[in-house]
């Protein structure tokens, strides 16, 4: 089967700290290894006396997610859901060069997103 890597990342609050995002974000990779093999994301650092080693990018992971239509489903319900236990949040998807944000959608909006990340899936496969 298939797969493609998705870059999953979250918007921060105001009086969001490290310690809070560092929790949300185990708590996404968590909820997305239903969808496929999770990997947090490391971003290099700026200290130069720290030679070269990654920090952990708070707020970002990504997944290996599958291209049939149940780890779609999965993926988006993951998101939907994490979006409905954190209000204010957004959460941004990027799947090769498409990128997408994601709010409060209806049920209607909830379907559009699912096709667009398969079609997304499908063009990077390409």
């Amino acid at each position: 089967m298939s797969h493609v890597r998705i870059r999953i990342d979250f918007t921060p609050l105001d009086d969001d700290d490290e310690f809070v995002l560092g929790q949300l974000t185990d708590e996404l990779a968590d909820d997305l290894r239903e969808a496929g093999e999770v990997e947090r994301v490391e971003r290099p650092t700026t200290d130069p006396a720290a030679k070269g080693v990654g920090e952990v990018a708070l707020g970002v992971v990504t997944v290996l997610a599958g291209v049939d239509p149940g780890y779609v489903q999965a993926l988006v319900d993951v998101v939907l859901a994490f979006l409905q236990r954190h209000t204010g949040r957004r959460v941004h998807l990027r799947v090769g060069d498409i990128e997408l944000t994601i709010d409060r959608p209806t049920h209607g909006q909830t379907d559009e997103l699912i096709r667009t990340v398969r079609a997304a899936i499908e063009r990077s496969r390409h």
